[in-house]
């Protein structure tokens, strides 16, 4: 039972007053991790419903895997000392946010204590809303730091995981930027915006019920943030932060929460560059696309071309939220079992 309360604990607190979809993406996988830099004060959750914090965000934090868990330690810059925390056999939470909580009243890493969840406890959806950068992550692949914007969440499995919970179209507008951001034509973007909108949800959907199967990889994330699923980050600025440009972000903003839909459910949408040669059948060509958007074409009528039988239409995906609570409610009954 314990193995799925603090996850349960999440669902709860973050759907009963969702602000905003939210998808759980994978920052990094089976990957050592040296330390994470925090751009504001955060909190630890750990999986018993207790928490350490507020930290102050000069406090690095130090994740290695130990056999199945995680071992914490946090590391204080002005003293250089480094205080454990422990081993954690279930996944740890780093937030910047907990029900009452006043986090400019950090506590002292010498005097660090676990303290139990305030009534609130954590409410990652309305966390993942902010866009104010929160933690940066050094990856050799990206030759620079790359900064994320909402709570994570580590865990272990063949070695340290890192999953952000990003709201969608937040999540949307960096995909979008990766694939199409130097694109001027507005058309082209508000496509594109649809296409990764709808990728996305069906993925979700699909991993959703793979959980009826026992893959239990989907508890901890939905998404992957490579091409494996979509890229979720790519061009930076020397500090390490995404900068989509105004037009990606008015084509995200006026096609929010519009999908692709056939016969009034999340169709499956594939594209790719292709390049000198074509998609294959079912797949849309992005290069075409972009074409066919700049002559002027409509993009609802551009996806249509692509994707015969099918619609652009507004989707309310607060039911995925709902449907991943009650998998897990599933998961919760089994163990007590």
């Amino acid at each position: 039972m314990k193995k799925y309360f603090l996850l349960l604990c999440l669902f709860v607190f973050g759907s009963a007053s969702l602000l905003a979809n939210t998808l759980n993406v994978l920052i990094l996988r089976k990957a050592p991790l040296a330390d994470l830099a925090f751009e504001q004060n955060y909190a630890i959750v750990t999986d018993d419903g207790h928490f350490y914090g507020p930290i102050s965000k000069t406090n690095k934090l130090l994740i290695a895997s130990a056999g199945t868990g995680l071992k914490l330690t946090l590391h204080n810059q002005k003293t250089n000392s480094n205080k454990s925390l422990g081993v954690f056999k279930q996944p740890v939470n780093i937030v910047r946010s907990l029900g009452s909580v006043d986090f400019n009243a950090v506590q002292s890493v010498k005097n660090l204590t676990k303290r139990k969840l305030p009534a609130g406890g954590v409410n990652l959806a309305k966390d993942a809303q902010s866009s104010t950068p929160f933690v940066s992550l050094r990856q050799k692949s990206y030759a620079g730091t790359i900064v994320y914007n909402g709570p994570i969440t580590a865990y272990a499995k063949g070695g340290v995981n890192l999953v952000e919970t990003a709201e969608l179209e937040q999540y949307v507008t960096h995909v979008v930027n990766c694939e199409l951001g130097n694109e001027k034509s507005l058309n082209a973007l508000k496509a594109q915006s649809v296409m990764v909108r709808s990728y996305a949800l069906f993925t979700v959907q699909s991993r959703l019920n793979a959980l009826k199967k026992g893959n239990k990889n989907w508890l901890h994330f939905q998404l992957f943030a490579t091409p494996t699923d979509q890229a979720y980050n790519c061009r930076k600025r020397a500090d390490g932060r995404e900068l989509p440009s105004d037009l990606v972000k008015k084509a995200v903003k006026e096609t929010r929460g519009q999908v692709v839909l056939k016969k009034q459910q999340l169709a499956h949408v594939q594209y790719n560059t292709c390049g000198k040669g074509s998609a294959p059948k079912g797949v849309i060509c992005q290069e075409k696309m972009v074409r066919l958007s700049r002559q002027g074409k409509p993009y609802k009528e551009v996806l249509a071309y692509f994707m015969p039988g099918t619609h652009v239409a507004q989707f309310d995906a607060r039911h995925l939220s709902a449907q991943a609570a009650q998998r897990i409610k599933q998961e919760l009954q089994t163990a007590k079992k």
